[in-house]
């Protein structure tokens, strides 16, 4: 008679998830995200950029292709913004964001 086979325990590896919600480089929060938008170019996509606490919104410049994912475009944003490169406008957060609904952010806030 032949020994016992050993019974080996099983490794799961966990999936590695990108993130989806990224830090603003504007009021440091976390609630910053990436929308992707019909593009006119057939193989591309628009990628709108906004903020839930200090109302940041941009429109990315052109056209971004649709193997892209969020945090592709998050890193392209981030480069553009801090050499100044890319337009930021201010906009009210959405609703059900950190900001309260009587409270307005103006224009001319940074």
């Amino acid at each position: 008679m032949g020994k016992r086979r050993k019974k080996y325990k099983r490794v799961v590896k966990r999936e590695v998830k990108l993130p989806t919600v990224f830090q603003c480089p504007r009021c440091g929060a976390k609630t910053l995200s990436v929308r992707f938008e019909k593009a006119d170019t057939p193989g591309f996509k628009k990628a709108v950029v906004s903020c839930g606490t200090c109302g940041l919104y941009a429109e990315y410049p052109q056209p971004v292709p649709e193997i892209w994912e969020p945090v592709d475009v998050y890193a392209k944003f981030i480069d553009l913004y801090l050499e100044g490169k890319i337009t930021v406008e201010t906009r009210k957060p959405e609703k059900g964001s950190e900001v309260g609904e009587g409270q307005q952010v103006s224009e001319g806030e940074s």
